[in-house]
């Protein structure tokens, strides 16, 4: 089976020009004699579908867009849409071919129903993922991690898995990165646990503020790379894929070494423009000061933009922030420089300072109206999560705001390491978040804020309770002194930001309801629910060993039926609390953010304790 990826970058919902670079691709593909041709999720419908009002119109251009492609596509092609179910936006896959329309996650659901109404019943998961036959060759087909999961744990019948990879790149999921970085995903292990090949299509470009590095690849079932895709570029991906082929590979191609850092700043610098765009800009502009955040954006609009579509406020004449301008060339017709009371940021009060910061940005404002240029701001997210913003804000974008401010600072080492632009003692030019016992506990700047962020993004992204997190970086007091912090400045946040999502989980996402006076604190293990229901089992069997050995028999009775009452309490409340089964949001067991779980790209073990009520 010859097999192709068509990676294209495209513009959500741009139905007829997108309908063209389909038809366009596919007859390049039959001329290769590719027998399946898949597409990206993105390509026609983007990364999340619009709002209810107006959903029919766009479902039925939707419908148009893919009744024309079944008409004009040269070769079988899987396209992939958003469809509408019950008023929730669900993934499927088109396959197309001979003029005729199969949605073949749709197909295989109705046939799981099909088979429960007729059998005993099963596991819901174990048929209700696509098996369809294609040129000699069994092809399923994956949406999400928790869809490989299932191929990997249930007995599916398939020699090829198409994942139609619908997360955007996140810092903190190296499996977002597609192919770029198989050494530290998951892929290669589903391959082998599955025995089947792996294609994983990319999505390329800038979606609803995320970015999608392409990097489709194809793996055979024991591990080898066959075919890989550029990141960042359109291309045309064809590989010959044997089901009955045992390997080796002839000419394996040899995985890339995972370089996190490098994919961010390409991510962000891909994220900027796609952005700038979008919002029908020609250009950005940014205030450029001594602080080392105000450096990584001008630098980093000048890679996504080039210098002459960069503008920029200039705070303070000389010094380092004058060097990075010159440095990046940007022309001079493109600088405006700003004297600033009190000689600027080292003036001689925080009144000074303020009223600096609320004159530049000003400027920033008159500069981009004036030049129809995006302004960009310089917050990032542990500034967002433990700052509160005591400035004017004239930026409409702020590239940083999803990075945690020591990744800010190793793309700053990054990128001085590929051309050393920013002045070395900007490098050291950042603050580190004010938070009680922070300088007492920990010695160096450097230290104080990984330790910050390892807090917040344990909490954040890998949703952590306060005790898990406490137990694993230690520092209790600090930990929690951080994450109160959070709390206070999370209530007063002023509105929400526009940002690059670089992770599994933004702030907005983790938000907590506004006004809730409990918090949680770390507690020690035999405080916890587990050590809770340990001790009370234990504190019946010791009445129960007590008596006589019928009184024995009754208390160990006794002591199963305490803890059921206690788990039974604590699922009854978990079902009726916001984002339980019963809440008027529902459950979910996808967790909350985009990715699930980060890292490995494994989802979420579900909740520790069973409910009163079964999942049906």
């Amino acid at each position: 089976m010859r097999i192709g990826v068509a990676q294209i970058s495209t513009r959500a919902g741009d139905f007829a020009q997108t309908a063209r670079q389909m038809v366009e691709c596919s007859e390049r593909a039959a001329r290769q004699g590719v027998d399946l041709l898949v597409f990206p999720m993105t390509a026609l419908c983007g990364a999340s579908s619009v709002g209810p009002v107006d959903r029919e119109g766009f479902l039925l251009d939707l419908a148009g867009c893919v009744l024309g492609l079944a008409e004009d596509l040269a070769c079988p092609c899987l396209v992939p849409v958003l469809t509408d179910m019950g008023g929730t936006s669900v993934p499927d896959a088109l396959l197309i071919r001979d003029s005729q329309i199969v949605p073949v996650g749709l197909a295989a659901r109705i046939e799981a129903m099909a088979a429960a109404a007729q059998s005993e019943p099963v596991d819901e998961r174990s048929g209700t993922l696509p098996e369809l036959e294609l040129a000699g060759a069994r092809l399923g087909v994956a949406f999400t991690y928790d869809d490989l999961d299932v191929y990997v744990d249930y007995e599916y019948d398939v020699d090829v898995i198409v994942f139609l990879s619908g997360y955007g790149f996140a810092v903190d999921d190296p499996s977002s990165a597609l192919g770029t970085s198989l050494t530290e995903g998951r892929f290669m292990a589903d391959a082998e646990a599955t025995g089947a090949w792996i294609v994983g299509v990319g999505s390329l470009g800038c979606y609803d503020a995320q970015v999608f590095c392409g990097s489709s690849f194809v793996l055979a079932p024991w591990g080898e790379l066959a075919a890989q895709a550029p990141s960042l570029e359109e291309a045309l991906l064809v590989c010959d894929v044997d089901p009955s082929a045992e390997g080796p590979l002839e000419a394996p191609l040899t995985p890339e070494v995972y370089d996190a850092p490098l994919m961010t700043w390409s991510a962000l610098a891909a994220g900027l423009a796609g952005t700038v765009r979008q919002l029908g800009a020609g250009g950005a502009c940014v205030v450029v000061d001594d602080t080392l955040a105000s450096m990584v954006v001008a630098t980093l609009a000048t890679d996504a933009l080039g210098p002459t579509n960069v503008g920029v406020v200039l705070a303070g004449e000389g010094g380092p922030a004058a060097e990075l301008v010159r440095a990046l060339r940007i022309p001079a017709a493109n600088v405006e420089a700003l004297e600033l009371p009190g000689g600027g940021r080292g003036g001689s009060g925080e009144k000074d300072r303020a009223l600096a910061a609320d004159l530049a940005q000003a400027r920033l404002a008159a500069l981009a109206r004036r030049t129809s240029r995006v302004p960009l701001g310089t917050l990032d997210k542990t500034g967002l999560a433990l700052e509160e913003r005591t400035f004017a804000d004239a930026a409409r974008l702020h590239p940083l705001a999803d990075l945690y401010r020591s990744d800010v600072v190793s793309l700053a080492h990054l990128r001085n390491a590929i051309s050393p632009v920013m002045p070395a003692a900007a490098l050291a030019s950042y603050e580190v978040p004010d938070v009680e016992g922070l300088a007492e506990a920990l010695g160096s700047d450097e230290t104080r804020l990984e330790f910050v962020d390892l807090v917040l993004s344990s909490h954040l992204e890998w949703e952590l309770p306060v005790s898990d997190v406490a137990a694993e970086r230690g520092h209790v007091e600090l930990v929690e002194a951080i994450l109160a912090r959070l709390r206070e400045v999370d209530s007063r946040r002023a509105g929400e930001v526009r940002a690059i999502t670089l992770s599994s989980r933004t702030l907005a996402e983790a938000r907590g309801p506004v006004g809730l006076a409990w918090h949680d604190v770390a507690r020690p293990e035999e405080e916890r629910l587990a050590g809770r229901l340990s001790a009370l089992a234990d504190q019946v069997g010791d009445e129960g060993d007590d008596g006589p050995e019928g009184e024995g028999r009754e208390a160990g009775g006794e002591r199963e039926s305490h803890e059921r009452e206690v788990r039974d309490l604590l699922g009854y409340l978990r079902d009726f609390s916001a984002g339980g089964g019963f809440s008027p949001m529902g459950g979910s067991d996808e967790g909350s953010g985009r990715h699930g779980s980060p890292g490995q790209g494994e989802g979420p073990q579900g909740p520790f304790w069973d409910g009163p009520f079964s999942e049906n």
